[in-house]
């Protein structure tokens, strides 16, 4: 009877043995298709897709498509359109008594670099200039001119006055085509509003403290700011500016865009690989030391390769652009991987192994998958972008650990060195004593955390300098050459339209409202000194044709022994003027782009620089829908503080998916308990870091998402299993593993990066602290705990024995 049962159960045994193993096969089977199906696609996507690396901070701004159908969708499409091609634009100032030579030389280099090409503007002949304006002669004229319509004796003085400027080109140019001088009078005005520097030999020269600087304006063809293009052609660049140093004995000085984009893109490069290798190296040396074995590196490497593979692949294949700030913060991905591979590891030492601990896998993945979820469809592509990478590479992760790695049977090959586990024992009883005063605990550290948000108010410095890792000899350039050329307080005013037409009354209306304003020192540049509208045109020769004939003009021709009657109205228009001496100079101020393919639309911009603009005309402009003072930096700022704002409340929905999960699977009491270790721990991270850093911003909330990630397997795997050794083993390791992820992130020279990794090692370390205190049951450290899993190792020894 006995033989009978145990043969029965013998047979048993084996039939669920084959179902197990079928099962692992077909498991196995369907893990090795998808992933071929994700490799072929991360082929297709990195050899043939459509996305490109952006290095360009502003890219991460949204597009807000509630404002599309709206004029101010047309101002921000304009204003892009304007940044992008100030971004393709570089300034070089050369000074020193070799300056002329060294200058000539740039030129003649720069002609022989593809893509970089010299825009210093020509200076038309001014013959050549009023032989354009002729046929418009008598539908030009500045306000000061108009003026002196009504007084025949004021436009005498006038006329009187211009003939004694023998040396006026302008008058003497003009005096034959134009007798009354209103053409004279509006060129040289309009000139010299645009063109304030002075020149020399065809070179346009700033003369600052007896110093002579020749600036030349160059223009870097780069097409969506590619990062390799970027880099060299700022060596490019740089290279020659410094041999132009060193052999003319010359300084140059040199601005642009293009010059902190190579310098932000080199470092994030850097850091990315150098942080990315210095974590993977601390994490696999661990590794070594505690299981004295070269496969769990090997595995470890595994998971976390193709965990890459998934996430680079949803990242590419759902975005266009992929921004390098991503994979900076893509680094993160190694320690919460690591975190699975740790537990998969430590539950080969159990009688399930990894079996064992696939319920608390999953439903961490699950609860962290959900919370990175809400930063999808947050409207800054940053998040959105570090999401799907976050969720797609855990996905990944989470299917080699569960369904690859039984596959290798490591069951007793991969075993805890014994002073490893000497050190958790006494680690676990530390804890234990801890978890005995976990409401002690709670309740200090939440009146401490309270207090002291009540006694030190929260700084949030949004800052967009916090996006920018340019170094100070770049920063400290732009201010000098600011200072150089007069943009101290300067502005830009972009006016958009529908047509040529309407864009320049709009200009003319802002322009009077500017002069209105009678601010002292105020400074401003148009094109509507040389390109009026025509309806101002029309106006301009009426009032000629009725001054004529109210023989205003009469005593001035006379004097000049001229006769000249007003010719009838012709208008100048934009398209005119684009053929015309001066199109360089409406390339600079106005902007054709597309909206869609039928709808075109114009953008101008006026400067006003001397004095800041006061409250009253910065209310005025914005209240103009179709006007708006272009202040980049304000902007984005602007918006970091509307997205921080939105985080906290995607932060919100992600606590409250948090406690669901937790109260569901664990019940109320210990959801709760858990709930708290997370929301103390985030806090406490971003207290430390604001005494640390004195300031908080967008990327502190950005770091607690990612401490509310990791920290969710410390809490679900402490609610499952208890503070038993191998779940305080393997969550020990995930945190310093962790810690060192993070604090090498810590040491960004970029701000954002370096406070991102501060709050997250902070968060780390309470988390390991805290989240033990919410297991449900404090697993003993006497003889019976120590004999039960003695008493699995030795059944697992045994099992190995009769398998061999």
């Amino acid at each position: 009877m006995s033989n009978s049962n145990l043969s029965a159960n013998s047979r048993s045994d084996s039939r669920g043995s084959n179902n197990r193993d079928l099962n692992k096969k077909l498991g196995l089977k369907c893990y090795l298709l998808q992933l071929a199906m994700v490799l072929l696609l991360a082929g297709y996507q990195l050899g043939w897709g459509q996305w490109q690396i952006e290095t360009n901070i502003l890219s991460l701004l949204p597009t807000d498509s509630q404002a599309q159908a709206s004029q101010q969708y047309n101002i921000q499409q304009a204003k892009a359109a304007l940044f992008q091609q100030a971004n393709q634009r570089v300034l070089v100032a050369i000074s020193g008594e070799q300056a002329i030579p060294a200058y000539r030389q740039l030129a003649n280099e720069i002609t022989s670099f593809d893509g970089i090409e010299n825009e210093s503007m020509t200076v038309p002949d001014i013959s050549e200039v009023i032989a354009f304006y002729q046929p418009y002669r008598d539908s030009v004229m500045t306000d000061d001119y108009q003026a002196l319509l009504s007084t025949p004796q004021a436009i005498n003085n006038f006329v009187l006055g211009k003939l004694t400027q023998v040396s006026d080109p302008f008058v003497s140019g003009s005096l034959a085509i134009s007798p009354r001088l209103n053409l004279a009078d509006f060129l040289a005005t309009g000139l010299t509003q645009l063109q304030s520097f002075e020149t020399e030999q065809g070179i346009i020269v700033v003369n600052k403290n007896g110093l002579k600087h020749y600036i030349m304006p160059i223009k870097v063809d780069v097409d969506g700011f590619s990062v390799k293009q970027t880099q060299a052609f700022s060596q490019q660049l740089q290279a020659e500016f410094r041999r132009l140093e060193s052999k003319f004995d010359v300084d140059v000085l040199y601005s642009g865009v293009l010059f902190h984009t190579a310098e932000s893109s080199q470092q994030a490069e850097y850091e990315m690989s150098t942080f990315g290798v210095i974590s993977l190296l601390a994490v696999l040396l661990m590794i070594l030391m505690v299981f004295r074995s070269a496969k769990p590196v090997n595995l470890a490497l595994m998971v976390l390769t193709i965990s890459v593979v998934y996430g680079l692949t949803a990242v590419v294949t759902l975005f266009n652009q992929l921004h390098l700030l991503t994979l900076v913060f893509a680094v993160t991905l190694i320690g919460i991987v690591i975190d699975y591979c740790f537990h998969a590891f430590v539950s080969l030492n159990t009688r399930g192994g990894i079996k064992s601990i696939r319920t608390a896998l999953c439903l961490g993945f699950i609860t962290t998958a959900l919370g990175y979820a809400a930063l999808i469809m947050s409207p800054l592509s940053l998040l959105s972008q570090v999401a799907v990478f976050m969720i797609f590479g855990l996905f990944g992760a989470l299917l080699t650990v569960l369904l690859l790695l039984p596959y290798f049977n490591l069951t007793g090959k991969i075993s805890v060195t014994p002073s490893v586990w000497v050190l958790t024992d006494k680690l676990n009883v530390w804890l234990t004593k801890l978890h005995q005063q976990r409401r002690l605990v709670f309740v200090v550290l939440s009146l401490g955390l309270v207090s002291a948000i009540v006694i030190d108010d929260i700084n949030f410095n949004d800052d967009i300098r916090l996006l920018n890792s340019s170094p100070a000899f770049l920063i400290d350039n732009e201010i000098k050459m600011a200072k150089l050329m007069g943009y101290q307080h300067s502005q830009r005013i972009v006016i958009t339209a529908d047509d040529s037409e309407t864009l320049l009354q709009r200009q003319e209306v802002l322009l009077a409202r500017l002069q209105n304003s009678q601010l002292q020192g105020l400074t401003v540049k148009s094109i509507a000194s040389l390109l009026p509208s025509v309806a101002k045109q029309q106006a301009n020769n009426e009032l000629l044709k009725d001054a004529e004939q109210q023989q205003v003009f009469q005593q001035g021709l006379a004097i000049l022994g001229l006769t000249d009657t007003v010719d009838e109205f012709k208008p100048l228009t934009l398209a005119a003027f684009n053929a015309g001496p001066l199109q360089a100079l409406s390339e600079v101020y106005i902007y054709q782009y597309q909206i869609s393919d039928d709808n075109e639309k114009y953008a101008l911009w006026v400067e006003t620089s001397g004095v800041a603009l006061n409250t009253d005309l910065q209310q005025w402009i914005a209240a103009q829908p179709d006007m708006s003072i272009d202040n980049k930096p304000a902007e984005v700022s602007a918006a970091l503080s509307h997205y921080r704002q939105a985080l906290l409340l995607l932060f919100a929905g992600a606590i409250l998916v948090v406690t669901m999960v937790l109260c569901l699977r664990f019940g109320l009491m210990q959801g709760l308990l858990g709930l708290l270790s997370i929301v103390v721990s985030a806090g406490g991270a971003l207290l430390l870091t604001q005494l640390t850093l004195g300031h908080l911003n967008i990327f502190n909330l950005l770091a607690v998402l990612l401490i509310l990630a990791l920290a969710i397997d410390y809490v679900i795997f402490y609610q499952e299993h208890g503070l038993q050794r191998n779940t305080v083993l393997a969550i020990t390791l995930s945190a310093i593993s962790s810690a060192l992820v993070f604090g090498v992130l810590a040491l960004s020279v970029t701000p954002a990066v370096e406070s991102f990794g501060l709050t997250v090692m902070f968060g780390i370390l309470l988390v390991f602290l805290l989240a033990p205190l919410s297991a449900k049951q404090v697993a003993s450290l006497g003889a019976k705990q120590v004999e039960m899993e003695e008493t699995d190792n030795d059944l697992n020894n045994k099992e190995i024995e009769v398998a061999k």
